[in-house]
């Protein structure tokens, strides 16, 4: 398969359109990845939209941010839930081919965030 270069901006837009959502944006420009195919991404990229909204009690914030080594897509919102759900292993597994890995942070009844590290 040929590798094309998708843009994480235009991504995330698209995909904040098509699900009608109701979140802020803070995206960089030039956020480029060279990948074979981009629908696990989408997939993945939802999974973190969904699991994140399970636990927000007011719109997420999505960030992309460039930087030396790669790229920090994160989700963050506000939640009083004081459990958070383990992230599921098959999303690990399908970040391996974009070079990529997620992280669960957050304050328990406070607030929740997951952060996709891509590497350049």
């Amino acid at each position: 398969m040929e590798k094309e270069m998708i843009d994480l901006r235009d991504l995330i837009m698209m995909i904040k359109e098509k699900k009608d959502m109701n979140a802020n944006l803070a995206l960089e420009f030039d956020c480029r990845l060279e990948v074979e195919d981009y629908k696990p991404l989408v997939k993945v990229i939802n999974y973190a939209i969904n699991y994140i909204g399970q636990l927000a009690t007011q719109p997420m914030q999505i960030s992309l941010n460039a930087g030396g080594a790669g790229y920090l897509l994160g989700f963050t919102a506000f939640t009083e839930q004081t459990e958070f759900p383990p992230i599921s292993d098959q999303v690990v597994e399908a970040l391996t081919p974009y070079q990529a890995s997620i992280q669960l942070n957050g304050e328990p009844g406070k607030y929740v965030k997951l952060l996709l590290t891509f590497k350049k």
